[in-house]
């Protein structure tokens, strides 16, 4: 080690890279990757194209019209006296469109929303899906009121808050739905319909409800049944803290999924909005104190014990405005608790950094968990506050915070267990030497047997109790196999089995992705022969492919410029999807190639006489995760990358195709080399 600088094992450094860059990978799939929603227009939603079967759910995003210091009913639209509408962004805070509102001064005050869905023809029933709003409101379907949570009014004496989801079942009159939302906001900073609205079928919206809570109190148990395990260690070994904090840690977070979201508490308690949000907060503000007194314990020597006294003397007013204080007090100071996490997660990632350094037991998995831990709490404040696309992670960074935690504690039982064999083995060497001599030894050489008996007892317990929680998740599991739509849920559960063999041909795919979307455009002259025979190299011993003839014509006259790489990916997935679903009835299966390019543009034709696709997967195979072939393991999104990458050196592709008779993809790829295509 050299002094001044942080050293981490080399082969500790290359995995926490190579797991966070997969990590990363991840949660840019899901700020990217998910489901392309309309969004409304100038108070207008157009869903005449959505298929509720084939699209499923839809978020009510986008510019609603919204009328401020106004109470609207649905007849008064029709009476066409209501003011000029803004358009305010759902979901969204209505702070910036308050007039006049002053920087710290709190989005109070009323309002109407308005929205006109234009749906698809359907004779389905349909349902709203509502979190919560900020922080009462009114709703109107079609002229009708379907729905009141709290009181709206027109001033703090006459509002009564309350925050609920809801399911409300609608049915579009002339295939349009006119939602008109009255809110009004007297108890939080901010205010408005600030979570996501979605609308589905009748069905869907009823599954997607009862899987949100199923999850929520999956993850809840999971988490409680972890502190009780860790309280009963302490409970039996009360001479270190670290698996008492380490208990309570997790039974906060046991709390959380219960009181945000989908308020899965409401289903066990009665309990009012005002007291599940004290709990949320108080929850959310011991975390802090809580995990930074877990982490002194396990490393003193790396935090510094006057950093420890002043997070937990920064953590008391948090705690002690959740505890005694109204939402609006306790919730103002949500973003400044943000900030003060920020800070003492670097100083984690500092204290974390040290004791690898330090080579302290276990440091290495406490490292790499709170990398998790703070890479998802950095995507779920974005998400939060709007500012990015994507979904709440941060329930994965605490699973493998947690996971990685157990298994430092365990291997810090270990060390402590393997010093103590070896301070005996040497104690028992002495007391061979002396044992006539000296008493005193004999006497502590027994009093270190029996704790080292102790120890290994407790260290038994330890792993033979680590399959207790597991093997209650996997009941809950099978709980939540046997809820009423029993069918959902096993189809839910074995897409998350297959979901694992894909899992290696996904990450591949997901970094053609990646570098298809990131990467800029890099033209250079294409050698097509050359670039066809590398990739048909690159593919000589692909599984059950040796048979396969492979047939190139290539005509290329003149310089052709475009981008190699992106043409490499393209072809390379054209060349595997034909080896991978060749007919294995063929006595001659055959793969062709032919490329014709000239100073305007280049031909490609990839044919082959395999499986074939059946033509009612035609019109579906370049949309993302679609698979004709459900049989083998590819990822699903390889021919959407050749259709981005086609598109993206502006080309165009097309697909004939018959099923045990093969398929013939065309792609026509400019000659960006030729001064028009570059115009």
């Amino acid at each position: 080690m050299e002094h001044g600088r942080v050293l981490i094992p080399a082969h500790g450094c290359k995995s926490i890279k190579k797991i966070v860059c997969i990590f990363l990978i991840i949660i840019v799939s899901n700020t990217s990757f998910g489901q392309q929603n309309f969004e409304a227009k100038k108070g207008v939603l157009d869903l005449r194209n959505w298929s509720w079967k084939k699209n499923g759910i839809t978020d009510l995003n986008g510019e609603w019209e919204f009328y401020w210091k106004s109470l609207y009913t649905p007849s008064f639209f029709d009476s066409s006296k209501a003011n000029s509408a803004v358009y305010s962004v759902v979901p969204g805070f209505w702070n910036n469109l308050i007039p006049g509102k002053g920087l710290l001064k709190p989005g109070f005050g009323y309002g109407t929303y308005r929205l006109k869905i234009l749906c698809p023809a359907s004779n389905e029933k349909l349902a709203l899906k509502f979190l919560t709003v900020g922080s009462d409101y009114k709703l109107f379907v079609n002229g009708t009121q379907v729905l009141q949570e709290g009181n709206v009014g027109t001033s703090k004496a006459t509002s009564i808050s309350a925050f609920m989801p809801a399911v409300i079942p609608v049915m579009p009159e002339n295939n349009e739905l006119n939602i008109v939302i009255q809110v009004s906001n007297y108890t939080y900073d901010e205010g408005g319909l600030w979570d996501f609205i979605k609308l589905g079928t009748e069905q869907q919206i009823n599954t997607f409800h009862i899987r949100n809570v199923s999850r929520d109190f999956f993850i809840a148990g999971s988490f409680f049944l972890m502190g009780i395990f860790y309280f009963v260690i302490y409970f039996f070994y009360r001479r270190r803290l670290s698996p008492l904090y380490f208990s309570i840690f997790c039974l906060l977070l046991a709390i959380r999924p219960l009181v945000t979201d989908e308020l899965a508490i409401n289903y066990i308690t009665d309990w009012n909005w005002n007291l599940i949000k004290h709990i949320e907060f108080v929850s959310l503000y011991l975390t802090v104190p809580v995990l930074s007194l877990f982490s002194y314990e396990l490393f003193p020597k790396e935090f510094s014990k006057r950093i420890l006294r002043y997070i937990l003397i920064a953590s008391v007013p948090f705690v002690f405005m959740a505890l005694f204080t109204s939402p609006f007090v306790f919730r103002y100071f949500l973003h400044p608790f943000e900030i003060f996490i920020l800070l003492t997660a670097c100083y984690g990632l500092f204290v974390y950094t040290r004791a690898v350094k330090n080579r302290r037991p276990g440091g290495i998995y406490f490292l790499t968990g709170f990398v998790f831990l703070f890479i998802t709490f950095i995507n779920d404040v974005l998400y939060t506050n709007l500012i990015i696309e994507s979904i709440h992670l941060v329930y994965v960074g605490l699973f493998l915070f947690i996971i990685s935690q157990a298994i430092a504690l365990s291997r810090q039982f270990f060390w402590t267990f393997s010093r103590l064999e070896i301070v005996n083995t040497q104690l028992e060497k002495i007391n061979d030497e002396l044992s006539r001599k000296n008493n005193t030894i004999n006497e502590a050489n027994k009093q270190l047997t029996r704790l080292n008996a102790e120890l290994d007892s407790l260290v038994y317990r330890t792993s033979h109790d680590l399959r207790s929680p597991v093997t209650s998740i996997l009941t809950l599991i099978e709980i939540i196999r046997e809820e009423k739509d029993e069918a959902k849920r096993n189809e839910y559960f074995n897409l998350q089995t297959k979901t694992l063999f894909r899992l290696d041909s996904l990450i591949s795919d997901t970094l053609d992705f990646a570098k298809n979307k990131r990467v800029e455009l890099n033209y250079e002259p294409v050698d097509f022969r050359e670039l066809i025979e590398s990739i048909l190299q690159d593919h000589i011993f692909s599984d059950n492919s040796e048979n396969i003839a492979r047939i190139v014509e290539i005509e290329q006259q003149g310089i052709f410029v475009s981008d190699k790489t992106r043409l490499s990916m393209v072809a390379s997935n054209l060349v595997s999807n034909a080896l991978r679903y060749h007919n294995l009835n063929q006595d001659k299966p055959w793969v062709k190639i032919i490329v014709i390019a000239n100073n305007t543009q280049a031909e490609l034709v990839f044919a082959d006489n395999g499986q074939g696709i059946d033509e009612k997967h035609i019109d579906h195979i370049f949309t993302m995760f679609y698979r004709a072939n459900k049989k083998t393991t590819g990822s699903g999104i390889g021919l959407y990358i050749v259709k981005e990458a086609v598109e993206k050196l502006g080309g165009a592709i097309q697909i004939e195709s018959k099923i045990n008779e093969g398929t013939k993809f065309t792609i026509i790829i400019p000659n960006q080399g030729n001064e028009s295509a570059r115009d």
